[in-house]
């Protein structure tokens, strides 16, 4: 016998669908297309949490973005300093 998920169960779940489905989807676009993917996931997440009261989630994504720039910026410096 199958339980009766909740709302908020079933939300998540579909979530995780959608989620399953756009990966399986962008694959073919290679990399790019799964930056695109965990991007817009990223943003949801954050969302939901300021939504739930937890702002924390934009500022450490805010982080996470600014040390992968940092790390960009240096590549390029490296290229077009050498």
């Amino acid at each position: 016998m199958t339980q009766a998920l909740t709302p908020e169960q079933r939300r998540y779940q579909n979530r995780i669908n959608h989620l399953q489905a756009r990966q399986s989807a962008n694959l073919t676009r290679g990399p790019k297309g799964l930056a695109a993917i965990w991007w817009d996931q990223a943003r949801a997440y954050a969302a939901r949490a300021e939504k739930d009261g937890d702002p924390v989630m934009w500022e450490e994504l805010a982080r996470a973005l600014e040390n992968w720039c940092h790390q960009a910026e240096q590549r390029e410096q490296q290229r077009y300093t050498q």
